[in-house]
């Protein structure tokens, strides 16, 4: 993301890093978000081999879903150099997709793609405690993300849908559908992540380089975050996929973005 000077605009106003000229190289960015803007505060280094499905931060560390068939994980990292600390394989099978941490017993909830089948892991060791079977409208899994406000998980499918699961038996309890305010539905909504700074739900919308804001009681976007400049597509290698990856860290306010293989 080069200069963080280069985001600024009349309405918003850029936050210093120490020494942006010796920031590593890296594609995790934490951001500020200021209703529709963002202002590029540092970077992390990030495995550019990693096809990120799901990123969460919990516990002092930052957690990773990774995708592709025979190449699915689920990863701790060093958050501040983006280390693997921790890494477990998914089955060959399995197309790993977005993840969740649920804080009441220190877990984290995998879903998967096209298999119906979720993971849950110890949020410390990674171990696997359980699996389970899943639906959803398109029955796949694409985000999901932990709902504090009614102590429920929130599922996307690649729909213009959000599902509602209960905790204990990760079954469908209600669906809403995500319409902008003039009533236009919003599909490809994949990676999740709960906002506390304003109760929304945070989406990637897959093959966007946007993020919307979804007030997860209406369906209603609120906002539309343009990340565009966050390492436009012109400047990406081949290699480099979509932008996919939200996660917000011990800081209000501020928000970790990535993307597939970036």
């Amino acid at each position: 993301t080069g200069n963080p000077s280069t985001l600024a605009s009349d309405n918003l106003s850029v936050l210093p890093t120490a020494n942006p000229s010796v920031l590593p190289t890296a594609n995790i960015s934490a951001a500020n978000h200021f209703g529709n803007g963002f202002v590029v505060l540092s970077k992390i280094p990030h495995d550019p081999t990693s096809f990120t499905q799901g990123l969460v931060y919990a516990n002092g560390v930052l957690y990773e879903s990774t995708g592709l068939y025979r190449k699915s994980k689920v990863r701790r990292l060093e958050i501040s150099t983006g280390a693997t600390l921790t890494s477990v394989n998914l089955d060959d099978q399995y197309f790993g997709e977005g993840l969740a941490f649920y804080p009441k017993n220190n877990t984290l909830v995998q879903v998967t793609w096209k298999k119906r089948t979720g993971f849950v892991y110890d949020a410390i060791s990674l171990e696997e405690l359980y699996t389970f079977k899943f639906s959803t409208g398109r029955n796949e899994g694409w985000g999901i993300t932990y709902y504090p406000i009614t102590n429920t998980f929130i599922v996307s499918d690649g729909s213009d849908q959000l599902h509602f699961w209960d905790v204990n038996l990760f079954k469908e309890t209600g669906r809403v559908t995500v319409k902008w305010p003039d009533g236009r539905t919003l599909d490809n909504l994949n990676e999740l992540e709960y906002d506390p700074v304003t109760n929304n739900v945070l989406s990637n919308v897959w093959m966007e380089d946007h993020v919307v804001a979804i007030c997860p009681l209406t369906g209603i976007i609120q906002a539309d975050i343009d990340l565009s400049s966050l390492w436009p597509y012109n400047e990406r290698p081949r290699s480099a996929d979509v932008l996919n990856g939200i996660s917000t860290t011990d800081v209000m306010g501020e928000y970790l973005f990535t993307g597939k293989k970036w």
